[in-house]
């Protein structure tokens, strides 16, 4: 998949987990989306982006079973992993990031483990049948969740990290992207003519390696000019009228 030093770490049937070591004091936890074939764990993702071609210490983790983080330990687990490679890289930022189930998983982890920045590309705000009434999306994996430990992103959002959330404008993503709340740390992204593709389009335009540099090294004015100038995107307004 990648010319990039990218190494087993963890392997059950619970977790999947690689590294990368590179030589800055950042690390960046990546998490992956549900993949393609549901009988394959979900492989690593943005593995040139999330590194910057190798620069940043990476953890690369999946939830084979499509849980959300609500696999029966999942979420102890990543922490620990977390925990110990940064103190094994020396980390003095951590960067969260996904798409999807990703972006979720990228999201709850600071309400766990201190993270610095969060980059989440079209998450889910909750897959609970209660809180997302009207998601009808990945139903075969949502059916299998027994135990919610994590019901609704808005609880593990906490004051001291900075979010970054990107969602398209296409009627499909309503049932998440309405739901994200308000908050002074969180910059909610609308991209037009974009439903749950996010990161293909940046891909397409040109810009998904950017986009993730000027995440990580918190450069909010230059992220802001690049999605507006390259993809017309706009922060999401104090009342919402997203349509296709």
């Amino acid at each position: 998949m990648s010319s990039l030093a990218i190494t087993p770490r963890k392997q059950s049937k619970d977790l999947t987990v690689w590294e990368h070591r590179g030589p800055s004091d950042t690390l960046v936890v990546c998490f992956s989306g549900i993949g393609t074939d549901p009988e394959q764990s979900p492989p690593y993702e943005f593995a040139r982006s999330a590194t910057q071609n190798g620069q940043y210490n990476t953890l690369f983790i999946a939830d084979p079973n499509r849980t959300w983080l609500n696999g029966p330990g999942v979420l102890d687990q990543i922490c620990d992993e977390v925990e110990n490679f940064r103190a094994a890289v020396g980390a003095r930022q951590v960067i969260s990031v996904g798409h999807s189930m990703g972006g979720f998983s990228a999201l709850a982890l600071p309400g766990f483990v201190k993270v610095d920045t969060v980059l989440a590309f079209a998450p889910q705000m909750s897959v609970h049948p209660e809180i997302v009434p009207d998601e009808t999306r990945w139903m075969m994996y949502r059916d299998r969740i027994q135990d919610y430990r994590i019901r609704s992103i808005e609880d593990h959002l906490n004051s001291d990290t900075r979010y970054i959330v990107l969602h398209g404008r296409h009627g499909r993503e309503a049932p998440q992207r309405d739901r994200f709340p308000r908050r002074d740390n969180l910059r909610h992204f609308i991209m037009p003519h974009t439903h749950h593709n996010v990161p293909q389009r940046l891909k397409k335009e040109g810009v998904l390696d950017t986009v993730f540099e000027q995440a990580i090294l918190h450069q909010p004015r230059r992220l802001r000019l690049t999605l507006e100038s390259k993809l017309r995107a706009y922060l999401r307004p104090a009342e919402d009228t997203a349509t296709v």
